[in-house]
């Protein structure tokens, strides 16, 4: 779909990551939602068939997006997406990544970056991969930051009226808290502005071990 070629298969020891195809939409219908309540905030909102065929017709012929499957190998079990958005070729494009709840925590993560990253740089001949994360959505971050991703900005983002949130009043959430505010009435959530350079990635066989982690700053306008 879109400017991605029917026959794009990358394969790494435990994942297969292909080009994106409707039946996915309905397989990732099936997901198990978050039920923890921070991770809830990212549940993808189930659809209707039909709208899921508008989905896929709008998305897969707009040329400043790209979609993927990511499957795993042992049962081909669909479990999460891949997508790049905001082309501009040959220089950038921004990452979107997505795990079925059943399959966090497991390095799938961490294994489809470092098998999609020598497609995007090399193959895709990208200079540079861009993504937001939300700054509460601390285990990716801490993948992205394995992967030599640094943050070059940050901005806070409204959050759907009605979304419960009482949960930030538990003592578990309080190192959280402070990534949440109220702006004109409104709940918004801090988000991280990353980048990874073409010349500053190395790649896995070569990488140096990781960085340790640094704590995260809100920098530029917000």
């Amino acid at each position: 779909m879109g400017e991605v070629a029917p026959e794009t298969h990358l394969k790494s020891q435990s994942l297969v990551i292909r080009t994106m195809e409707r039946d996915d939409l309905d397989k990732m219908e099936s997901w198990r939602p978050f039920t923890d309540p921070l991770s809830g905030l990212w549940n993808i909102p189930r659809s209707t068939s039909v709208s899921r065929d508008i989905w896929f017709v709008m998305h897969g012929t707009d040329p400043s997006r790209m979609w993927f499957a990511i499957e795993r190998t042992a049962d081909g079990q669909l479990i999460g997406t891949l997508s790049l958005r905001e082309i501009v070729k040959p220089i950038s494009a921004r990452l979107g990544i997505s795990l079925g709840a059943d399959y966090v925590d497991q390095g799938y993560g961490s294994e489809a970056l470092s098998t999609f990253l020598p497609y995007y740089f090399h193959t895709l001949g990208f200079q540079r991969m861009l993504l937001d994360v939300a700054a509460a959505n601390k285990r990716a971050i801490r993948v992205y930051e394995r992967l030599g991703f640094q943050q070059t900005d940050s901005h806070y983002r409204t959050i759907p009226e009605g979304t419960d949130l009482s949960f930030l009043q538990q003592a578990a959430y309080r190192d959280v808290r402070s990534y949440f505010r109220r702006h004109f009435g409104h709940m918004q959530l801090l988000f991280l502005d990353m980048a990874l350079e073409k010349r500053d990635w190395k790649e896995p066989l070569n990488r140096d071990k990781a960085r340790p982690a640094t704590p995260h700053k809100v920098i530029g306008k917000v």
